[in-house]
């Protein structure tokens, strides 16, 4: 009666265990993360009777976890590019809403600011459209600077992102460390601690979001988390933080590391991957430093460009103008970790050919290697390096091996730009030369096309006097550079254009058929309120390609730089879309695996009571038979 009972009551035993198991699962089907656990049955060790084994009844013999480590970890890397995918198209979406908004850009505003200059050439005399125009270039500047302002916005933006991230990413790890700890004991006591693997699998999810990570469970049970290129994050019961510093060669720019022994740290931005933290470390390099690099070489190119052309006219005060806007000045950066006595400067030689990116230029200990960051271009040698229109140049004392600087040639130019007119009278609207026909002349001879090129010998000291000579044929020039100029009527009547390079690069066109001693003279300007050639000349750049090695236009080079930012977001939404349905999949998938199905559990339930009615039912049985046997052996 005793085996009978023992097996009756092993049986109560185990299915009360079981019925706890689903009501255990029932409870938690809410619970985020959580695993259904399945109570595994098996029999006890049977008894020897003769030649027989008699079962002894029944034992639970584990509690375990529902769960796949493939579709946990397929989890786990949906989770990390989810994470990349909207971190990122959340950055990307409200600068596009920025740079897009015809009220925030700058297109309506350049437009503007071109129609004014229109309008003075219109009347060159009108005060009041010089005003304007003015206006209309303040109204520019502050258009650059709030563009600018709103871009460095993005930039601390990204910067507090990296740094809650980094934050929560310790937290996470931190965590995990305890959880290897509790886990590792409660193994090493024979238990299996279901709810606590459960609690750490969430936590490893929670950090795949916000940075990719790779796990590698050890023989105790704890498990070792890396991040980038393995580098450790959590080591059984320990944990390594990460760091945020300040770039040691990008003022204002947060980078990720990992303090070393000594103090020192070593820096893995480059190495991150996935998660929230890689959306936020994509964003900046991918979208945001390209727009605020196209946003600086607009206005760089304006600057130079308008400036240029301002400087060879005249204005109303007869004087030869200066700069309209405020000259940029972009300087060379040293990382904080030079100790060699290089000194590195860099000039603008074409600001046509001129690229939105940055520069880092390193020396190896044996030559100077300079990268073009935006697409990583590289060129090596003593130096000075000519490229994108720049000239990078190398002096002073010796360098050391490491040391590094970075050349912004355009980066952050945008809230430089300035306005330097400071009256309407200063704007040049005339050219700096003028024109005439002798009144005495008898031939058809006309001069048109009159120009200049630089200020170098301007305003000019006296008159050019061009005296045709039939004998040549040609003119002779009296002033300027002299000596004779070959025309020949009979062939060239249609036309022929002159330059004079000492005299701010002078060029004219020639064309009629002139008679001997016609004269055509050729004066500074100094009294032509009227004059609207070089108005016309900075009104014209409007529709000119200037920039982008001189296919792109001022409104084309920003629309280039908005179209930029939108072909980024557009991606950045596809891929959201895309990770978002992937993540469906993985979740459904560990849903069927580990989820708990309360009519599974419900079927369970039944099946468990019908089980431990019949185990009750026994015992019942084995107590009559008990009481028979008494009865029967009773005295």
């Amino acid at each position: 009666m005793a085996d009978l009972l023992g097996i009756a009551t092993s049986g109560l035993g185990a299915i009360q265990q079981a019925l706890s198991t689903a009501g255990h699962n029932i409870a938690n089907v809410n619970t985020e993360g959580y695993s259904r656990q399945v109570a595994d049955f098996s029999t006890l060790p049977a008894q020897r009777i003769g030649n027989s084994f008699l079962g002894s009844g029944v034992e639970v013999g584990a509690v375990r976890r529902a769960y796949d480590s493939f579709v946990v970890d397929e989890l786990r890397t949906r989770s990390s590019k989810l994470g990349q995918a909207t971190s990122f198209e959340s950055l990307s979406s409200s600068l596009d809403s920025l740079v897009g908004d015809s009220d925030n850009g700058l297109s309506t505003t350049l437009e503007g600011f071109f129609n004014a200059i229109q309008g003075v050439a219109s009347d060159p005399s009108s005060l009041s459209a010089r005003q304007i125009l003015l206006s209309d270039a303040e109204i520019l500047t502050d258009r650059f600077t709030q563009l600018n302002n709103n871009l460095l916005s993005f930039e601390r933006d990204t910067n507090n992102r990296i740094t809650s991230a980094v934050g929560e990413i310790n937290g996470l790890a931190d965590n995990l460390a305890e959880l290897n700890a509790d886990i590792v004991l409660a193994l090493g006591g024979g238990a299996v601690p279901n709810d606590l693997l459960d609690q750490r699998d969430a936590l490893l999810m929670q950090l795949s979001e916000k940075v990719g990570i790779i796990s590698l469970e050890q023989t105790d049970g704890a498990v070792n988390v890396f991040v980038g290129k393995g580098q450790p994050l959590v080591v059984g019961g320990t944990s390594q933080n990460l760091v945020v510093v300040d770039s040691p060669v990008y003022p204002g720019r947060l980078e990720v590391g990992v303090a070393q022994p000594g103090g020192a740290t070593q820096i893995i931005t480059n190495q991150i991957s996935g998660g929230e933290l890689q959306g936020v470390l994509d964003f900046r390099t991918r979208v945001l430093d390209p727009a605020m690099s196209k946003l600086g070489r607009l206005a760089v190119g304006m600057t130079e460009l308008v400036n240029a052309q301002h400087q060879l006219g005249i204005d109303l005060n007869g004087q030869l103008g200066g700069d309209f806007f405020s000259p940029i000045s972009s300087p060379v950066i040293s990382a904080a970790s030079n100790t060699g006595a290089a000194t590195v400067s860099f000039t603008i030689d074409n600001v046509s050919d001129l690229e939105a990116s940055d520069y880092l230029l390193v020396f190896d200990g044996a030559q100077w290697g300079l990268t073009r960051t935006a697409d990583g271009a590289f060129s090596s040698g003593a130096g000075p390096f000519a490229l994108d229109g720049i000239t990078v140049n190398i002096a002073g004392g010796a360098p050391v091996a490491g040391d590094t600087y970075l050349i912004r040639p355009v980066h952050g130019a945008a809230g430089s730009f300035g306005l330097e007119l400071a009256s309407p009278e200063q704007f040049a609207a005339a050219a700096p030369v003028v024109s005439s026909l002798s009144l005495g002349n008898s031939g058809s001879a006309e001069i048109s096309d009159v120009q200049v090129s630089s200020t170098t010998g301007l305003p000019l000291a006296g008159d050019i006097t061009l005296t045709y000579n039939a004998a040549i044929p040609g003119y002779d020039v009296v002033g300027g550079p002299g000596g004779t100029i070959a025309f020949n009527p009979t062939t060239e009547s249609g036309g022929k254009t002159f330059t004079f390079a000492a005299s701010g690069g002078l060029s004219f066109t020639l064309s009629g058929i002139p008679s001997n001693g016609d004269v055509i003279t050729l004066s500074a300007n100094t009294g032509a309120p009227g004059d609207n050639r070089n108005a016309l000349f900075l009104g014209a750049m409007q529709s000119q390609a200037l920039l982008d090695g001189s296919s792109a236009t001022f409104g084309e080079s920003y629309s280039g730089m908005v179209g930029g930012v939108g072909v980024a977001t557009r991606q950045g939404k596809a891929n959201l879309q895309a990770e978002d349905s992937l993540m469906d999949s993985a979740v459904a998938a560990r849903e069927r695996v580990s989820g708990v199905n309360l009519e599974q559990e419900a079927a369970e339930l039944v099946r468990l009571q019908q089980a431990y009615q019949a185990a009750a039912q026994l015992v019942a049985i084995t107590d009559t038979l008990f009481q028979t046997l008494l009865n029967a052996t009773a005295r």
